[in-house]
């Protein structure tokens, strides 16, 4: 009976249902396909709608010393071949730096090459980049969890994309470095799970390029070389051999960016000390009251991505403050953190989707826990970007547990109904994210709103009162209708210095600032004062030589004011102002010649401010007067002219 010949009416209706069959996983595959492309869409929307109110803000924070005031950046595509050979600040500042992130400084310069000084293209990049992210991962996520509920990417991917913690990296067009990097790091996972299908070499090449521009877009994604190997481990049953050549290849785009960075930045053993300022941690006194304060810190990260209201720009000394094993914060986080590893290492065989999303928020905070290397910041809501994704996957593996999925990849509307305890839940979750992310991207509108909101959240942080005294000057004292009303607003920003001094009294940027204030309300002997207190503590300001150098110039005494305005040139020869100044004391002491020079070399570095670029040619013209040169004298002044006659 078993070797009966088939009839050929068997074999042709054997035939039609192999046919119909491939026909059905063909239909199939192609509803599929379109079923995750509009989750993807959806999930993208969702990105950009979250963002869409930062599109009207202006440049904030660290914008400063990536676009506005970064002399490679402003010079556009012509300082493209700057920035790729400095390290990221030389732009900003002359200091030695060991940051190379090159990718996101060079988008900005041709973004200010197109549209120079406008913030709009910049929030609006950062924004589709973000909704891109979101489906890249969507993407991704399927994948992985291939066989698997499409519910289940779709909630992992709506957790992390609603989630508040992400709107320091969104609403601040410099975080575009975070963006990117995780966007090429996504480009990369996608090229391994290729690699993994097809076991083409070129596949495996393009996951180690992505991964290199991913590390030259924010050096932190150098913890992809541990959570690569888990991420192929738990979601593929690839021969050990073949993870270890993945890991090899990302291996390989790590040595080839670190091999460039050292050829780049050179030797990195001079670099300055971690200042306080920066990295609370330096304020510890032994190794003990070290690692109990990083333990506490890695508690908090814990808590904020639980309960991320309120938030806050900066958590600068002495707003997080260091604390000793005495304290049941860092022992309580130290038993949780000692838990969440044992998990991994206890159910690591099992492959289950929440024991991934645990380790793969342990191998990504493990980089900003100072535990090991005191970074260049004590704690930042944006190290928590990539992160959060590992926390998005445990949650909803864990729910996954209480509530059993139902359903596969079909109707998204059926999905929903079948797993509606589920979905509820994260749709809860996700309002109120979404709800908290729009609220607190208001903030981010502009410097003294950000600033007067985050002193509420961090009144502590000696940094956010030394910014918010700066604004209130900056934009409100000297921008007053009125005298009156400009020396109450000068008054109110002398306090906030205050309160900074009064947490870190040895601020020198701070002293600076303040002998700013005291100078404008014409409180020349505190001013000079405040301004020998920030030289004593060294300050790295070239404004506070050069203000003080303006003060004894008003008196006088310009050979004094000379000295201080090359002292500021010594910091850094790249701003107009000090050169002007100097061109100026030359003037007065009728050496035109040595003047005219001055107020070139100045030119040399005026780039969006008309005003004073036109009254350096009503220098230069002044310097040809009294030369007797009328015909270069009429030179300078139509050229002085037509600056102030453009629109």
């Amino acid at each position: 009976m078993a070797n009966r010949k088939l009839t050929r009416k068997e074999k042709f209706a054997r035939q039609r249902t192999a046919v119909e069959k491939r026909k059905e996983e063909r239909v199939q595959f192609t509803t599929n396909k379109k079923q995750r492309l509009l989750i993807g869409l959806l999930l993208a929307a969702i990105a950009f709608a979250l963002y869409a109110n930062t599109l009207r803000h202006g440049f904030l924070l660290d914008d400063s010393n990536a676009i506005i005031e970064n002399h490679f950046v402003k010079q556009g595509i012509r300082g493209i071949p700057d920035l790729l050979v400095t390290d990221y600040r030389a732009g900003y500042w002359t200091a030695k730096g060991t940051l190379y992130r090159p990718l996101s400084l060079v988008m900005f310069a041709i973004e200010w090459e197109l549209f120079p000084n406008n913030p709009f293209p910049g929030h609006l990049i950062n924004v589709l980049l973000y909704a891109l992210t979101a489906f890249l991962l969507f993407s991704l996520l399927c994948r992985l969890l291939s066989g698997v509920a499409l519910i289940i990417p779709a909630l992992i991917t709506l957790l992390f994309i609603t989630h508040p913690i992400h709107t320091e990296v969104v609403a601040n067009i410099k975080s575009r470095d975070e963006i990117l990097s995780f966007l090429f790091a996504l480009g990369a996972l996608h090229m391994v799970l290729d690699y993994n299908r097809n076991a083409k070499p070129a596949s495996l090449a393009a996951a180690a390029g992505l991964y290199f521009l991913s590390l030259m877009s924010k050096e932190s994604s150098i913890t992809l070389i541990a959570a690569v190997p888990v991420m192929v481990y738990f979601f593929s049953n690839v021969p050990v051999r073949k993870n270890l050549i993945i890991s090899v290849c990302f291996a390989s785009g790590a040595v080839v960016y670190l091999v460039l960075r050292k050829f780049i930045l050179g030797e990195i053993s001079d670099i300055p000390d971690v200042l306080l300022i920066d990295n609370f941690l330096v304020a510890a006194k032994s190794v003990s009251e070290k690692t109990a304060t990083a333990f506490m810190i890695l508690g908090k990260y814990l808590y904020m991505l639980f309960v991320p209201h309120p938030l806050s720009i900066d958590y600068a000394y002495n707003q997080i403050p260091i604390v000793r094993w005495t304290d049941y914060r860092p022992i309580i986080s130290l038993l949780v953190y000692v838990i969440l590893a044992g998990i991994v290492i206890r159910r690591m065989k099992k492959k289950e989707l929440w024991v991934f999303g645990i380790a793969f928020y342990l191998i990504t905070i493990s980089l900003y826990s100072n535990l090991v290397i005191t970074i260049g910041s004590g704690f930042g809501e944006r190290f928590l970007y990539v992160p959060s994704l590992g926390f998005s996957i445990a949650v909803i593996g864990l729910l996954e547990k209480l509530f059993p999925v139902r359903g596969g990849e079909g109707n998204l509307a059926l999905l929903i109904r079948q797993n509606v305890w589920m979905v509820g839940t994260i749709a809860v979750v996700a309002g109120i994210f979404s709800v908290l992310t729009i609220h607190r991207n208001r903030a981010w509108s502009d410097h003294y709103t950000i600033y007067a909101t985050d002193v509420r959240h961090a009144p502590n942080s000696a940094r956010l009162h030394y910014w918010f005294a700066n604004e209130i000057m900056k934009e409100k004292a000297m921008k007053a209708p009125s005298e009156a009303l400009k020396m109450q607003l000068l008054d109110s920003a002398i306090a906030e210095y205050n309160r900074a001094l009064a947490i870190y009294p040895d601020y020198a940027d701070a002293f600076g600032q303040r002998g700013l204030a005291y100078y404008r309300k014409g409180e020349y002997d505190k001013a000079i004062a405040d301004y020998q207190s920030a030289i004593d503590r060294k300050v790295g300001q070239w404004k506070v030589y050069n203000n003080l150098g303006v003060i004894y110039g008003e008196r006088g005494d310009l050979d004094r004011a000379m000295k201080y305005f090359r002292l500021a040139l010594k910091i850094d020869t790249r701003f107009p102002d000090p050169y002007k100044n100097l061109g100026s004391a030359y003037f007065m002491k009728g050496d035109y010649d040595a003047a005219i020079e001055e107020f070139n070399k100045a030119l040399k570095y005026v780039s969006v401010d008309r005003m004073l670029e036109a009254e350096l040619y009503q220098s230069l013209a002044l310097c040809y007067e009294k030369k007797g040169d009328t015909a270069t004298q009429r030179k300078y002044l139509q050229m002085a002219e037509r600056i102030l006659k453009k629109p």
